[in-house]
């Protein structure tokens, strides 16, 4: 039989690689044994070595080492300037001290402290220590722990204060992070090396110290308006297929089943087009843009009505790096967007009373787009515990029962979203399933929000209680190349309802039982 292909004519964007948020702009090898520490002070970066116990001067001017002198340590880790001296951490001794570079004297000694310090930093009044899987704020009259905060990760090497917020480095998984003064990490970078032991912001530029490549790097961190990063590409072939079985007796069943038909965009290249196995469709769309191939006929006792296409795609994982002052306020948000995607749904009921006291309750009176939304995504994580019980319920339900799967998170999500005037839709598709040949009967959905000047971000929330601030700040603006995205809709589909991937309609005379049966069947691509 003669199939049926869709062309795109969409590129996949290969500018963004060029300006990726997080590129590297400057690199250095450094002629110093074990670089640990860094720190800013003025026009030069301070860098310590583990192994010989210097403090290295590199010049932001003329970018290479201008000097050096010892520090009253023998294995000097993290280090960081108030201004008057500098701070050391001397972990094999488990201190702090406060060192004075031009008298070469210490005049203060933190001992006896609850946990070893790595990286320090320091806010105008208080210190700032890394250990293990948490960073600290420290009196810095005596090192009292005041507060301790979930880290990135199980080694946080460093910390940074750049006068408002927190940047941490994770050595482990290789990442870089930004948090608020409070402890709440909502951004990620990959790491420049493997071993990542010093980080300082100096403006748009955020310097990163690799103590197994010996480098110090600089990264490009300045806004624009689509700070995205992207992963590896993974090239892949899935055939989806629907069926509409008729189990009988009549035959008098007439069924239609509509097909979302994914298209290119930054995650995701179509790179080999649609190719339904049947002719006889037709397109068209549906209220909310989204593109559909029907089929439809007459259904016979125990036949099918079936379709199905194969598609190869690249996929990569995209991630979003947004510092929350660049989010514009609502009202720049166009105003047929928020008309469209803030409207209310039978599986939202965002007018509920528990809805409306419960956002209250979530944000308070927070302004800021960025905040509000990312306060909905952490409380869904640290609040509903992901469960399949086989229903889509409506968000309050969900709400008040404290458990849902990935499209009730979805709807819960949207609801609370829209209801603080955030437009939102949801996103879905099908899913690679642990291994690259696999099966997926089960598929996944996720929401997109919109930020100005970003526009459509993604944020998938369904991970569920129990969540690490990494696994909040990690789902907040990325997406996994597990997915080859085949639906974008705002509910109340009159082709599509509130699924996604395929639907399905029949009606019939007599008696008769109908089964859908659906299946994706992914398979590896060579590489290229």
């Amino acid at each position: 039989m003669k199939k049926h292909s869709i062309g795109c004519i969409l590129l996949f964007l290969p500018f963004l690689l060029s300006a990726t948020i997080g590129r590297i702009v400057e690199e250095y090898a450094l002629p110093i044994d074990q670089p640990y520490g860094l720190a800013l002070d003025g026009n030069n970066l301070l860098i310590s070595d583990r192994a010989s116990g210097q403090l290295f001067f590199f010049s932001l001017q003329e970018k290479k080492i201008t000097g050096s002198q010892p520090l009253p340590c023998e294995h000097p880790l993290g280090i960081v300037s108030d201004g008057k001296g500098l701070w050391v951490s001397d972990s094999q001794n488990q201190r702090i001290f406060h060192f004075l570079p031009k008298e070469q004297r210490v005049d203060l000694v933190l001992m006896d402290l609850e946990t070893n310090p790595t990286g320090l930093g320091w806010d105008g009044a208080n210190l700032w220590a890394t250990s293990g899987k948490k960073f600290i704020k420290l009196d810095p009259s005596d090192g009292t722990e005041v507060q301790t905060f979930e880290g990135p990760g199980t080694d946080t090497t460093a910390v940074f204060c750049d006068g408002k917020y927190l940047w941490l480095t994770e050595r482990i998984k290789d990442r870089l992070v930004c948090a608020t003064k409070e402890g709440e990490i909502f951004a990620v970078l990959p790491s420049p090396g493997p071993y990542p032991t010093g980080i300082c912001r100096q403006g748009d530029l955020l310097w990163v110290l690799d103590f197994e490549k010996r480098k110090l790097y600089a990264l490009d961190i300045a806004f624009n308006t689509q700070p995205i990063y992207l992963g590896e590409a993974h090239r892949r072939e899935v055939c989806f297929t629907h069926a509409l079985f008729n189990r009988g007796p009549s035959s008098d069943v007439q069924g239609k089943l509509y097909f979302c038909v994914g298209e290119d965009d930054i995650h995701q290249k179509i790179i080999k087009p649609l190719v339904f196995d049947r002719t006889d469709i037709v397109f068209e769309n549906d209220n909310w843009g989204q593109k559909f191939a029907v089929l439809e006929g007459n259904i016979p006792a125990q036949k099918s009505l079936v379709l199905g296409y194969t598609v190869q795609v690249e996929t990569r994982n995209s991630n979003y790096f947004i510092m929350p002052e660049w989010v514009q306020p609502l009202e720049k948000i166009p105003a047929e967007i928020r008309s469209k995607y803030l409207v209310d749904g039978h599986k939202l009921q965002i007018k509920d009373p528990y809805i409306r006291q419960l956002l209250k309750t979530i944000i308070g009176d927070e302004k800021s787009p960025f905040w509000i939304a990312y306060k909905i995504h952490r409380w869904l994580h640290l609040n509903i515990e992901y469960q399949r019980t086989g229903g889509w319920n409506a968000a309050p339900t969900v709400l008040k029962r404290g458990t849902g799967s990935c499209s009730e998170f979805t709807f819960s999500f949207i609801a609370l979203a829209r209801a603080a005037g955030i437009p939102a839709r949801y996103e879905a598709g099908l899913v690679v399933r642990g291994d690259e040949g696999s099966i997926d009967d089960v598929y996944h959905r996720w929401v997109q929000i919109y930020l100005p000047p970003f526009g459509w971000v993604a944020v998938d929330p369904s991970k569920g209680k129990p969540a690490s601030a990494m696994d909040v700040a990690l789902s907040f603006g990325s997406l996994s190349e597990r997915f080859f995205i085949t639906t974008h809709s705002g509910g109340d589909s009159p082709l599509l309802g509130w699924t996604y991937n395929s639907n399905a309609f029949y009606e019939f005379s007599g008696k008769a039982v109908i089964e859908n049966r659906t299946e994706a069947k992914w398979n590896p691509l060579p590489k290229q």
